[in-house]
């Protein structure tokens, strides 16, 4: 597999899945609850948890983390970390992204020329 960099590389996608739900299965082991007992607390499936901490289900949706967190008396919120240099960052990004659309060109260009239909 291709190493990540770049612009692919801001979206966090170097987990297969997300890593909240580490954290998730985590916090609900240290609850020593059941999964089904959790589930239904929770207001969920208890398949969806099992799908869930079994790596089934890759990406949650927010409020799927959102009720796992309220049965455990705990909140799931986006909060502020840093606040970011736009001015830095937006040029930044725009570069990544243009090397990133030069790479897909590349890769799109190599196929075609494999299958007969470059120039």
């Amino acid at each position: 597999m291709a190493a990540i960099r770049g612009w692919m590389k801001r979206s966090q996608r170097l987990l297969d899945h997300d890593p909240q739900i580490d954290v998730m299965k985590t916090l609900w082991r240290e609850e020593h609850l059941k999964e089904k007992d959790f589930a239904i607390l929770a207001g969920l499936s208890p398949q969806t948890v099992s799908r869930m901490f079994d790596g089934q289900t890759k990406r949650p949706q927010f409020l799927t983390y959102q009720k796992m967190a309220s049965a455990m008396g705990k909140t799931f919120t986006v909060t502020d970390y840093k606040k970011p240099d736009y001015e830095k960052e937006i040029p930044l990004a725009y570069a990544d992204w243009r090397e990133h659309q030069a790479d897909l060109r590349k890769k799109r260009e190599r196929a075609a020329k494999k299958n007969g239909k470059g120039k």
